[in-house]
């Protein structure tokens, strides 16, 4: 009779919660999950491909060199100051000149010395032993050898201008004695003028050498145009940044070393197809993008081109109406079913446009 009773208990409950559940009304939010992955689909409409920088740098001159007496000693004079404009071959100091002038013109009166004794023994004939006119030849070549040794030490003591520029530091006066390769005079060529900036990975690779830029500073009011002349083949280990150098004509000299500057590089391209880099799936056998079609998740391979900063232009595989998915596209398999919940149309200045949007 006990086992009736539990059997008769269990049907009943059985019953309550049957009666329970249909009771409860129906989640349509979870069936709708149960449909497919809610995404945002943006459809593709060709644009104006360009590149946009604004990049922060400093100017430097085209050349800057700390100039220094080769030898050293004593500075016999000194030829200009601060500030001064010089022209290439130009003297700058003079360390020790009469030292080494003298020292030239012993060695030049041994060279002589010398060759008159080759030249007597020379004309002896068979008088004079092989060995004695080896011996004279060999002393020639040595006389010769220490004469251009002292032709040497006498043009190092004198510190003259590899290249026109400006004066911007010296270190010596008349009367001092200066050390073997201590700084004396800083030269700097100002015209051009060139602005180092430090570029991301992400957007080096779109810079070119012989690219226009334009080019301001705050000391100096007005915009110059300068060119690309060097973009480091490798970055920096710490900042993965490479530099790039920008030539600036600077005939007026309104740019000055050590000044801030930025630096903006445009680039038209044309019309084309630019979506956001994010959009896209890499693979193993190449890139690609999912597409909304009747409901589904389809992907398409695509061929990239130029890297606009955030944004990537497609050489191949899009074209204008294709529904890109831009959110939600990462878990997608293909064939997947897909609720589209946002649309727009890429792209705009880099945005998604979604309606009618104001201002």
């Amino acid at each position: 009779m006990t086992r009736h009773f539990v059997m008769g208990a269990l049907l009943l409950g059985l019953a309550a919660c049957t009666a329970s559940a249909e009771s409860i009304p129906h989640d349509n939010s979870s069936q709708v999950a149960g449909r497919g992955t809610r995404v945002e689909v943006a459809t593709i409409q060709p644009t104006d491909a360009r590149l946009d920088l604004s990049l922060t740098g400093e100017v430097e001159g085209a050349e800057d060199a700390m100039l220094a007496s080769a030898l050293g000693g004593y500075v016999e004079s000194v030829k200009v100051r601060s500030g001064d404009r010089v022209s290439k071959g130009q003297l700058l100091v003079a360390v020790d000149r009469a030292l080494y002038g003298a020292a030239y013109s012993q060695a030049e009166a041994q060279r002589d010395l010398a060759k008159v004794e080759l030249g007597r023994l020379q004309k002896m004939g068979d008088a004079v032993s092989p060995s004695q006119l080896s011996q004279a030849e060999t002393q020639l070549k040595v006389a010769e050898a220490g004469l251009q040794q002292a032709s040497v030490r006498l043009r190092r003591a004198s510190v003259v201008a590899p290249f026109a520029g400006v004066v911007s530091a010296v270190s010596v006066s008349e009367g001092e004695v200066a050390g073997p390769g201590t700084p004396v005079v800083r030269l700097v060529q100002l015209d051009p003028a060139i602005v180092k900036v430090q570029v991301s990975d992400r957007d080096v690779v779109a810079i070119q050498p012989g690219q226009d830029v334009i080019v301001t500073a705050a000391a100096i009011g007005q915009q110059l145009t300068g060119t690309v002349t060097h973009v480091s083949p490798v970055g920096d280990g710490n900042t993965r940044s490479f530099q790039v150098e920008v030539k600036v004509d600077n005939a007026d000299r309104v740019l000055l070393p050590g000044m801030v500057s930025r630096v903006t590089i445009h680039r038209d391209m044309g019309e084309a197809i630019v979506v956001p880099q994010d959009w896209v799936i890499s693979r193993r056998d190449g890139h690609g993008v999912f597409l909304e079609v009747d409901g589904s998740a389809a992907w398409r391979p695509v061929t990239l081109g130029q890297v606009l900063h955030n944004q990537v232009v497609v050489e191949d595989g899009l074209g204008s109406g294709d529904r890109v998915i831009m959110v939600g596209h990462r878990e997608l398999l293909e064939g997947d079913p897909v609720l589209v919940s946002r649309e727009g149309e890429c792209c705009t200045d880099g945005r998604v446009r979604y309606g009618v949007e104001e201002g």
